[in-house]
């Protein structure tokens, strides 16, 4: 029978490394037709000189944005030339408190992008926001995955005691600023930000935040894309598609104005 056990692991072998083989052929030619099926651009930049209304910016089928989420009647965005960055015209974005039956969101976003695991996503823009009040857990940018209903599971910027923060959608804590250097956000005058995700379903991405020039957060080793898992809301095809900016979400403490200008999103090499 010694001959027959010899036979029957050179099959099992022989098996196995067929079935592995078809296995990893399988699985590229499926990231191959993935990522051309959600193929799209990985970079966009707007200084809103080129409108005279909001309707003007969600005209061509995505060629310019998508969508916008104005939550109350109230709220609104428009193209405005009080405060610019430069040029002559920005967004201006007007939005009520939020409640606890609703929230107030007053944003704009651009969707069917692509950004994959693997690559660093930038984000860029100047913000102005209006007044001095105390505006904890205004969210101000949202980097994400489209899906057919809401969206799936991403990170956003949020100021919370005056100072800026990275929260993720999933199940990941918050990134703050050092405690021993953290610094306020300005108000009332123009802030640059520059966010740079490099995108890992695994503990091996990056998250960079500057504000006007300095880097605030500076952190390795992070899981910056969901796992491709069923979440409680929805799953990930391990890439970001949508970028949202404006006041995606405002605070429970005060109505908003934000003036938003010059932003970029791109794809590092």
């Amino acid at each position: 029978m010694g001959w027959f056990k010899y036979w029957l692991s050179t099959k099992t072998q022989g098996t196995m490394k067929r079935l592995i083989i078809i296995l990893l052929v399988a699985f590229t030619f499926n990231a191959c037709l993935k990522e051309e099926l959600y193929d799209g651009p990985n970079f966009y930049e707007d200084g809103f000189e080129n409108y005279s209304m909001l309707d003007h910016l969600l005209e061509g089928d995505d060629i310019f944005w998508s969508f916008t989420q104005l939550t109350r009647t109230t709220n609104s965005i428009v193209v405005d030339s009080t405060h610019t960055h430069s040029g002559e015209k920005s967004l201006k974005f007007t939005a009520e408190i939020s409640t606890p039956s609703q929230l107030s969101k007053c944003s704009i976003a651009k969707q069917n992008m692509a950004f994959w695991e693997g690559e660093t996503i930038r984000f860029s823009g100047w913000y102005f926001l209006q007044d001095t009040n105390t505006l904890d857990w205004i969210f101000l940018a949202d980097i994400e995955e489209q899906t057919p209903i809401g969206a799936g599971p991403g990170m956003r910027l949020a100021l919370v005691d005056n100072q800026l923060r990275v929260e993720h959608k999933f199940y990941e804590s918050d990134i703050l600023q050092p405690t021993d250097q953290a610094i306020d956000f300005p108000r009332d005058q123009w802030v640059e930000l520059i966010w740079e995700i490099k995108l890992s379903q695994k503990n091996e991405g990056t998250v960079k935040l500057w504000q006007d020039g300095l880097l605030i957060i500076n952190t390795e080793n992070n899981r910056t894309l969901p796992k491709d898992l069923l979440y409680a809301q929805q799953g990930t095809k391990g890439m970001y598609t949508s970028i949202e900016i404006g006041i995606t979400a405002n605070s429970f403490d005060a109505a908003t104005v934000l003036w938003v200008d010059d932003v970029k999103f791109e794809k590092l090499e």
